[in-house]
This record gives structure tokens, C-alpha cells and sequence, in this order.
């Protein structure tokens, strides 16, 4: 850490330090929210450099960097120039282009994390550089007083690519309120204070501080729940004022749940149903302790299409690093997810299945289990994450709210998966279908894959190959297994998202699915789909039998995979088993439900309260829930054997002998306790492997009822079952072998195998068969590691002259360190300057001879008068003698050395010079 840190500074130094160069830093905004659109038409942070020198410069192969352990982070494109006296603004929009002339940086700015702006020539060497140590309000920037000038101003109306003028003082200090926002038993009297010279205004009805708000002139008594939003303003003129402080006391109320409170001028309006505006407010985020965990400023939207004509509407929300308060929530969120941080987030309840404005029997929390369910299961999809949470707007109880991760945002793959939003395709199907993300071209990708899907056969092994290698079909599976079953009335013509990733160092490079509204599933809602049939009882191959809802062939791809290839076929079917007998079982399913139940139940009183129904008709209403799925675990399985030509179901028991020595892979899962009932089929080969814990090694499967192919002597099988049974893998241990272990010569090295330190040789160890053993050399001082002999087994690598190797063992076996001794090294200055600078200011001889025998140094002067003398080999001279500092000049040395290995006697002589 310690040398991160003079990395830093040393870095920053060299910038600090810099001439005063021709071309500067003139000018700089993250705050541009709407001023100045780039020729993207998006409104990006920026830079504006000033040639203040009489020539034009070539700004070719020049850097910029944002961060002071790279600052050659962005090189400018060639044919980049400044004249002289003239501008250049650089957009820092992470496009990495020269479009039309127009410089865009492969880097973004942020003035909530204190980013740097840095200027370098092009061989590397500092010119110029700022950080954000003050932030700016909205379309605000900071820039040189004027073009060129040594000191700086705040412009509240930017100078953009054009002289630098209108700059003034920066904003009031920030008012501190005493108080902590938060839960309180009782009334708080709330103490405001702020800098010299100005006043405090304030508001507690959620409105912005004006010089017009009420002035403060002591504690305020806050006796119920409310929004205090304070501000200072200047009394000399021409200051701008302060960043605003917002706090939310909670008085006399508790919550079960983390609550978050928004507040703003019109934020209000938004939730009472003017979809039309994107008010900018704040947001507080308290935890479950009542504790505020984040703040932030940002806009609020409409969030939700049928939801939003509820009286209980949602909302998104997106916290702007161009207001200068913050760039995102900084606190984990999400108990599934560790991600620490999220600029985006959805504020919605419960959408379609809102208690008590969703239609037919509302239970509050279909969409949120059927993504949480995805989630626990680890399906190959992206889900939004949830948390359910209180929602304050204005001080006002809002209700039981479902907080979400937002999937199809570039933060979200980029976090997760590496792929910002230069490199991912988006698709989105919402009625109609866009690209989200990747412009015209995702579109067409996705064209041109459906086409080749369509055209080859997808039984020809290369043509599948090349299908594989651009599309997650397992994706394609989970996605229909889950719709499937919960019985989606809604997607494929709405509500459907997939992307993929295309920069090659990320994750995620084919095209996956995501899941966005899952409210109308479990016979609830409209059949917006156009499914046959929304009961329990809906045939699991009813989903691929859709005619393409949406046009974008989701259905097509599925039935012809399924249909030309066998073993997707195999897959899609035996996928459809794994899940029921585990993430889809009532056994998981109903208690999982439960739990989510029971989170929000404490709170669905005060929901209740606020927006109407009973808490009797809710719990009905989730008892209507619990029954679909209930029902729907039985009839699955004769579903399963109507559509598939199956035969059974056949209940089988999975077990391993002896227990945990191994597992078994089953199809797509592998159970995590022993023994393991499911049910399988059929008439489709289902696939099981015995995988051995390390120690043991698998042996064979014993088998009643069924037969397994190849052989029950084979780890990997297949079974189509006719019968129920009960399968056991059985493991053994494997064939133990002796390995002596020694070293050449004695005491020479200390050798760590298969994780142990063994230091007394010659020894014997014991090996499994067939394990690989790591083992490492380490060499007593003064000796060097030559190579390894082996007898019987091969190394991996094969160079036995590396220290470290993996052997294999299928014999026993010797093994033998091989070491030299060192040559003997002793290496005395000739030179040194004792001044007092901590800087070679001692003279010490050294060398591989520490393990002395006997050592004795002595240091003459020109008379040949011994001033120095001591048998310490740690012991340096200081350059002084009995009367003290000595003269500059040459002085002669002897040293005695005898060596502690060979005992072999070493007489030096020598001269050493003195200056300060």
C-alpha cells in the first residue's frame, strides 16, 4: 500500500511540478447535464485546452488519463491540432474516436470520486493537470480566470470552446445540520449551522432552500415525520450559494423493512400521476438498523405502462454525477448481490400484482418471486435483483415498495460481465422491438442468426458449432422452462430483453436472455401473450408451440433446435426434469414463497391503511398463489409425458457409497445431500456421472431396475429409465504408493509437498494414485536450486529444473532435490559521503557470508594509524574516529573474514574515500 501511495504522489508531482506550458488546461465541466451536446447529441463531460503560445501545436500522440497511475491512459489522435490563442475541447464520453473531427477520450469523468484531469506530451512528460477537489452544480465548470491565466473561477455559465470570461467566486460553504437524519422516538430540536457571512434558509416541505425560504434563527422543533432541506446564501453579492442538505426525521414510526425517502420539488407530482416530467430530487436510504446507509441526487421518472394508471405508481430513479452530490448509492442493496454501488435502481410495487390496485386477486409479490426464484437457482438469465423496502415520498408513507437492480443498463454489464455500453447489442421487445443498446447493427446480428438458424440444419455438427459460438441456447432453455412453468401471459410480445457482450476481454460474448415483468404469471393478470391455456394444468410444450409471439423468433429457434438436434433436445427436456425435482419442486417453491411472504407481511397493514383492501382478502389472495403452485407440481409431470412421448414419471433414489466420497452430476444439477429423490422419465436418455472426492476414486454404480450404458464399470452413463429405483455410485480409495523424499547435499534446502514443510531428510510420504501433488524447493542460504530427480513418475511441467512441479503418482518413487553451494561473494565500497543526509552515510562491506566464524575490519589512516576497528559484520563506519569527524581524503581498509560453511580464511585490502 505504502508504495501505491508514492506512486500517487510521485506521479501527481511530476504534473504539479511541470512548466508552465504552451498548451493548458483551460477549462473543465462534469457537470454537463444539458449545456453542450457533442456531436453524438449526448451531453458529455469535457475538457478545454488553451494554446497559449504564439505557434500552432501538434497535438498528436499527446495523453490524457483521468487516473495518475496511467496517465497515458488516452493517446489524441493523429492530426490533432491547436492554433495559436485558440481552443480544443476534448469530450470524455469513454468513445475512444476522432469523429468528425471532434475528439472523444476512452475515459469519463467524475467529480464525486475526485478524479483528475491529466496532460502529457507525447513522450510522456507532464504538461498540465487539475483534480476535482470542489464539485460543481448542474452544467456548471471550473476553468482558468481567463484563457490562459494562472488563477481559477467557477462559471455558471461555461465558456465552452470560446474565451474564458464571466467567471466569479465559488459557492457558499454547505450549511451542517446537527442532527443525524433518521428514526426518533420523539420530537428532535434540529440545529443548523453554516459558514462566516452567510445565511441559512430552509424548507420542511420537501422544496428547494431559496433566498426567499424561511431564515433560520435557532433550533427547529420537528415533532412528526418530516423533510428538513436547508441552504446558505451569501450576504455579499455575486456568491452563488450552497450545495443543499437534506435530512428525513422519522418520528414515532418503525419499519421492518430498509425505507428510503424521496423528496423534491416535484417529485410528489410524479407519483400522483404527471408521467410527462423528470423531476430531480433526493433520495436517502436507510437499512433495516434505520440507519442512513446512501444519499444521493438524481432524476426521478415514470416507471411501469398499465401500473402506472394505479394509484401506488413506481418509478426509476438515476443519481447524476453532474449535480455535483453524488455518482451512485453507494451501499450493497441487494442481499444476493455484493455489488457496492448503483447509479440506477427501480422504485415499483409490485407493478400488475399490486395489492390492491392489480386486477383479479393481487398478491404483491409475483414478480419478485418468480426473479428471486431465478436468482437462487442460478438460471442462465439476468434477473433484477430485489429487495423489499418502505417508501417515503416527501415526508408522506408511500407504501410497500419493491426495490430492483436494472438489468438492461450498461452498469449492470458492465459490473458484472465486463462489456460497457460501447460493446454490448441490447434487444428489447416491448410490443414493439429496439435496440437498447449497439444501434441498427444489434439488429441486424440478431437478423442474420435467426436467418442461418432457419437455413441450416441444426443436426450438422459445424453448423451447430457456429450457432454455440454465438448464442446461449442454455439461456434460450432457462428462459422458456421458467415461463413455462409459472405460466407467463405476458412476453415474447412484451416484456423481453437479450443482449450479448462483444469486447473480447469480457464476459458474456453471446447472446443471453434477461427477465423484466414477471407479474403475469401463476394464472394471474391479462393474456397479453395469447398462452392456451393459464391453469395449473398448461401443457409445459404449449411455450414452444407459440406462433413467435413478438416476430423475433425466440419460439422458431427453440422448436428447430429442438426438433434437428438431439442433444439440445435432450437438454430441454431433461432440463425441464432437473428443475421440478429441485428449484421447481413444491419442496423448494412453496417455502422460498413463504419466506418472502413473511418479510413483507409485517408491513402490509400500513400498505393496507394507505391504499385500501384488507389484510383478510391479501392473505387469501396469497393463499390463491400458494394453491396454483401447488397444483401445478403435480400436473407438470403427466405434462411432461403427454408432450415428450415420455414414459413414468418414475420416483429414483440417488445415493453414494461411502457417504461423501463423491457426488453425482444429473443432467444439469448435481444434488449437494445424499440421498437424492427426484423424478425422471422415459423414453429420453438421462445423463449421470460419479464424480470422486478428492481421496477416493469412482468404482461402479449399482442398479437395480434400469440398465446404464455403457457399462456400470463407466463414470459417465446414460439411463432411460422404465422403472423407479434406487442408484448408488460407489466410490473407493484409491492405491496409495511411498515416495522418499530427500536432498543433495545435506541441510541444503527444505522441500513443501502436497502442502506440507518437511525439513529432516531422507523421509517418506504417502501419495494416492492418480492425485496430483504440488511441490516446492526452497534453498538454505548461500546454496542454489540445480533440478529434480524422479525415478518413475513425470513432472508438469517437464523441466525439472523449476522449483516448483506437479507430479502424478501411478508408482512409488524417490525424489531428490539437487543444490549447489553459492560461490563465495564479499563486496566492499570504495566510496562513501557520511553528511548527515541519510544517504549512504554508512560504509559496510557485505556478502553471502553472514554465518561467520570469525570477522575483523579495521580502518587506517595515511600515517597508518588504526582510527576504526570491530568484529560486527553488521556494524557499518559512520566515518569518525575516537575524537570524532574525521577529514575528508582516502583511507585504507583490512578485513579478516573466515567463513562460516568452509572455514576458509579471507584477508582483504583496500581503499575507501571520504566525502561530504
Amino acid at each position: 500500500m505504502n508504495h501505491v501511495k508514492l506512486l500517487l504522489a510521485s506521479t501527481a508531482l511530476v504534473f504539479l511540478n511541470a512548466a508552465y506550458g504552451q498548451v493548458v488546461i483551460n477549462e473543465v465541466s462534469a457537470s454537463n447535464f444539458s449545456y453542450q451536446a457533442d456531436n453524438f447529441g449526448e451531453f458529455e463531460d469535457w475538457v478545454e485546452l488553451y494554446n497559449a503560445g504564439p505557434a500552432l501545436v501538434d497535438l498528436s500522440g499527446w495523453y490524457m488519463s483521468d487516473n495518475p497511475n496511467n496517465p497515458t491512459k488516452f493517446q489524441i489522435q493523429p492530426g490533432t491540432t491547436i492554433a495559436a490563442n485558440d481552443h480544443l475541447v476534448v469530450f470524455c464520453s469513454g468513445r475512444n474516436t476522432n469523429a468528425g473531427g471532434v475528439v472523444h477520450s476512452n475515459f469519463k469523468l467524475n467529480q464525486s470520486a475526485g478524479e483528475w484531469v491529466l496532460l502529457s506530451d507525447a513522450g510522456g512528460v507532464g504538461v498540465d493537470s487539475y483534480q476535482f477537489t470542489d464539485r460543481t452544480k448542474t452544467n456548471h465548470s471550473r476553468g482558468r480566470t481567463t484563457d490562459g491565466a494562472a488563477t481559477w473561477s467557477l462559471f455558471q455559465t461555461p465558456t465552452i470552446n470560446a474565451p474564458n470570461a464571466g467567471g466569479g467566486p465559488d459557492y457558499v460553504g454547505r450549511p451542517l445540520i446537527q442532527t443525524p437524519a433518521g428514526f426518533y422516538g420523539g420530537a428532535q430540536n434540529v440545529t443548523i449551522t453554516g459558514p462566516a457571512g452567510a445565511e441559512i434558509r430552509y424548507t420542511l416541505d420537501s422544496t428547494t432552500p431559496t433566498a426567499a425560504s424561511t431564515l433560520y434563527t435557532g433550533p427547529i422543533n420537528i415533532a412528526s415525520t418530516t423533510v428538513l432541506r436547508a441552504a446558505c446564501f451569501s450576504t455579499t453579492p455575486g456568491v452563488p450559494s450552497s450545495f443543499i442538505e437534506t435530512n428525513t426525521y422519522f418520528i414515532g414510526v418503525t419499519h421492518t423493512l430498509p425505507v428510503l425517502s424521496a423528496s423534491g420539488d416535484d417529485v410528489e407530482t410524479l407519483l400522483n400521476g404527471n408521467g410527462g416530467i423528470q423531476p430531480v430530487g433526493n433520495l436517502e436510504f436507510f437499512g433495516v438498523d434505520q440507519q442512513l446507509k446512501a444519499e444521493a441526487v438524481g432524476e426521478f421518472n415514470e416507471h411501469g405502462q398499465d401500473s402506472w394508471a394505479y394509484g401506488q405508481r413506481g418509478v426509476d430513479y438515476i443519481v447524476r454525477d453532474q449535480f455535483g452530490y453524488n455518482d451512485a448509492l453507494h451501499h450493497p442493496i441487494f442481499r444476493t448481490k455484493t455489488r457496492p454501488s448503483f447509479q440506477r435502481i427501480i422504485i415499483k410495487a409490485a407493478a400488475g400484482d399490486n395489492y390492491d390496485f392489480g386486477p383479479g386477486q393481487p398478491a404483491h409479490i409475483r414478480d419478485m418471486y418468480v426473479q428471486a426464484l431465478s436468482q437462487v437457482g442460478e438460471l442462465r438469465l439476468d434477473e433484477r435483483s430485489y429487495e423489499p423496502a418502505i417508501f417515503y415520498v416527501n415526508g408522506q408513507y408511500w407504501g410497500v415498495y419493491d426495490v430492483r437492480e436494472k438489468v438492461d443498463d450498461h452498469d449492470f454489464t458492465s459490473y458484472y460481465y465486463g462489456q460497457d455500453e460501447f460493446n454490448i447489442q441490447y434487444l428489447k421487445t416491448w410490443g414493439g422491438t429496439w435496440e437498447e443498446y449497439g444501434g441498427a447493427q444489434a439488429a441486424t446480428d440478431w437478423d442474420a442468426l435467426r436467418n442461418f438458424i432457419a437455413t441450416n440444419n441444426m443436426g450438422d455438427p459445424v453448423a451447430f458449432a457456429y450457432v454455440d459460438s454465438l448464442f446461449n441456447w442454455k439461456s434460450l432453455v432457462d428462459y422458456f422452462c421458467l415461463n413455462s412453468y409459472t405460466v407467463c401471459a405476458d412476453w415474447l410480445n412484451w416484456n423481453t430483453g437479450w443482449w450479448r457482450g462483444r469486447d473480447p476481454n469480457g464476459d458474456k460474448k453471446k447472446w443471453r436472455y434477461t427477465l423484466w415483468d414477471m407479474d403475469a404469471t401463476f394464472g394471474h393478470y391479462t393474456n397479453f401473450t395469447g398462452i392456451p391455456d393459464q391453469t395449473p394444468n398448461a401443457d409445459p410444450c404449449a411455450a414452444e408451440d407459440l406462433p413467435n409471439p413478438g416476430g423475433q423468433g425466440h419460439t422458431e429457434i427453440l422448436t428447430k433446435l429442438i426438433t434437428e438436434n438431439q442433444m439440445v433436445h435432450d437438454w430441454y427436456v431433461n432440463r425441464y426434469a432437473d428443475l421440478g425435482n429441485t428449484l421447481f419442486s413444491c419442496d423448494f417453491m412453496l417455502p422460498f414463497l413463504d419466506s418472502l411472504i413473511a418479510n413483507i407481511a409485517p408491513e402490509m397493514p400500513a400498505q393496507i391503511a394507505r391504499w385500501g383492501g384488507s389484510m383478510a382478502a391479501w392473505q387469501d389472495n396469497v393463499q390463491v398463489l400458494r394453491d396454483f403452485i401447488e397444483t401445478r407440481c403435480v400436473t407438470i409431470q403427466q405434462g411432461m409425458v403427454d408432450c415428450y412421448n415420455l414414459t413414468g414419471p418414475y420416483d429414483v433414489v440417488f445415493d453414494v457409497y461411502p457417504p461423501l466420497s463423491g457426488k453425482i452430476n444429473i443432467n444439469s444439477i448435481t444434488p449437494g445431500t445424499y440421498p437424492f429423490t427426484g423424478t425422471y422419465y422415459g423414453g429420453i436418455n438421462t445423463t449421470l456421472e460419479g464424480v470422486a472426492e478428492p481421496g477416493y476414486a469412482f468404482s461402479h454404480w449399482e442398479i437395480n431396475n434400469n440398465v446404464v450404458l455403457p457399462s456400470d464399470m463407466d463414470s459417465l452413463v446414460t439411463v432411460d429409465f422404465v422403472s423407479t429405483d434406487t442408484i448408488v455410485a460407489h466410490f473407493v480409495p484409491p492405491v496409495a504408493y511411498e515416495v522418499m523424499l530427500d536432498v543433495d547435499p545435506r541441510n541444503s534446502a527444505l522441500i513443501e509437498f502436497d502442502g506440507v514443510l518437511y525439513s529432516t531428510f531422507p523421509t517418506t510420504v504417502e501419495v494416492a494414485e492418480g492425485v496430483p501433488v504440488l511441490m516446492r524447493v526452497a534453498p538454505a542460504q548461500y546454496y542454489d536450486f540445480l533440478y529434480w530427480s524422479i525415478k518413475n513418475n513425470f513432472p508438469s511441467p517437464a523441466d525439472t529444473t523449476l522449483r516448483e512441479l506437479e507430479v502424478t503418482f501411478w508408482s512409488s518413487d524417490t525424489i531428490v532435490a539437487h543444490l549447489e553451494e553459492q560461490d563465495y561473494v564479499y563486496y566492499i565500497p570504495n566510496s562513501f559521503t557520511p553528511n548527515g543526509d541519510g544517504v549512504n552515510d554508512i560504509w559496510q562491506p557485505w556478502g553471502n557470508v553472514i554465518d561467520l566464524d570469525r570477522f575483523e575490519l579495521t580502518i587506517f589512516d595515511r600515517w597508518g594509524e588504526a582510527i576504526y576497528s570491530t568484529d560486527d559484520p553488521n556494524k557499518g563506519w559512520d566515518g569518525t574516529d575516537a575524537s570524532g569527524t574525521i577529514r575528508d581524503g582516502v583511507y585504507v581498509y583490512k578485513a579478516n573474514v573466515v567463513e562460516g560453511i568452509t572455514k576458509e580464511r579471507h584477508e582483504l585490502f583496500g581503499h575507501v574515500t571520504v566525502f561530504r
